[in-house]
Formats: structure tokens, C-alpha cells, sequence
């Protein structure tokens, strides 16, 4: 099939910011991406209409339009009109995101849910406010997460939702936790 008339997924980076400070990622650090001359904010929605209605010089419809890269997705005040836009276009067959989740709460459930998101990534970083911020360095309610994932999932209609986590973070006997917490969600 190569080479390819049209892409199978585009990615599109909300948000070159994030909410966190992994250690993992240097996204999060704003002085070292600062450093470096990278743009550290989130994407215009005129710049990101323009993209989409670019895609009509591909002969068939994209099949995923990722609507994340480096920073978080949902930091952008933009993201569910982003979504709303990519889904009414016919050069767009899904939409999908991931996401710390940290932002998430039931407003902005309601608002992803009626964007028409096809499908959202939650990346869970501990189990507990140390947990958190071991791993992000910011301390964060879990039980906020654990909540919003739920009532996400109660509203969800056709939006398919993964919880996952990185492993090397985890014990086995955190990962036991972690699946007892997310399974029955």
C-alpha cells in the first residue's frame, strides 16, 4: 500500500503545554523547553480549522486525526471545538485523544461527550496524591480522577475509554490496585 495517497493518522498537538512535571518527559519543565525555542502553549483554533479543511487535498478521509503529541490535549481551551470541527468534517473518520486526565472533571466530561471524541486515552500516574506527585511532581486528588473517569464512562455514549498506566511506575501489587480501582469502571 505504499505509497500512501492519504495518511492513516494525523497528529495534532492541542497543546505543547502541560500540567505536569513527569520525570519522565521534558514536556512539563517550561524552562528547558523554553531553552530550546520550542513553542510552549496551546494551538490557535483558526490554525487548527485550517489543517482540517487542508486534509480535503487527500483523495480519501483520514482515518484518525490524534488530537495529541507532547503536551496535554486538554489544556487547551479549544479542545472540544477542535473535536466538534474534525468530526463535521468528511475528511475525518475518527477522533481520538490522550490525556493525564487531571483536568477532567464533570463539566468538561459533558463537553468532551458532546464534542463526538471517537475515543480518549486516560494515562493514570498513581494511586494516591504521593503516587502523584512521585512520578509528576504535583500533588493531585486520585479520588478526582477515579470519580471523573467514572461518571465519564456513565455518560459515554459512542466514546470508547481506555484507563492505562506506565508500567515501570507501578508494583505488581499497584498494578493489582490499579485494576481493581478501573475494571468495574
Amino acid at each position: 500500500i505504499i505509497p500512501l495517497e492519504t495518511p492513516f493518522v494525523v497528529l495534532i498537538d492541542p497543546s505543547s503545554a502541560c500540567n505536569l512535571r513527569c520525570k519522565f518527559c521534558p514536556t512539563g519543565f517550561t524552562s528547558l523547553i523554553k531553552s530550546t525555542g520550542r513553542y510552549h502553549g496551546y494551538m490557535d483554533l483558526s490554525l487548527f480549522k485550517k489543517i482540517i479543511d487542508d486534509l480535503e487535498e487527500f483523495t480519501e478521509p483520514i482515518e484518525t486525526i490524534r488530537l495529541y503529541k507532547e503536551g496535554e490535549p486538554l489544556v487547551s481551551p479549544h479542545f472540544c471545538e477542535m473535536v466538534k470541527y474534525a468530526k463535521q468534517s468528511d475528511k475525518v473518520r475518527k477522533v481520538d485523544t490522550i490525556t493525564n486526565g487531571i483536568l477532567l472533571d464533570k463539566p468538561l466530561c459533558d463537553k468532551i461527550v458532546d464534542s463526538g471524541l471517537d475515543q480518549i486515552n486516560i494515562s493514570v500516574n498513581g494511586l494516591s496524591e504521593e503516587h502523584y506527585f512521585k512520578h509528576t511532581g504535583v500533588h493531585f486528588n486520585f479520588q478526582k480522577l477515579v470519580d471523573a473517569v467514572s461518571y465519564l464512562y456513565s455518560i459515554k455514549k459512542d466514546l470508547t475509554i481506555y484507563v492505562k498506566c506506565i508500567r515501570e511506575n507501578f508494583t505488581n501489587s499497584e498494578l493489582i490496585e490499579f485494576a481493581r480501582i478501573f475494571e468495574p469502571i
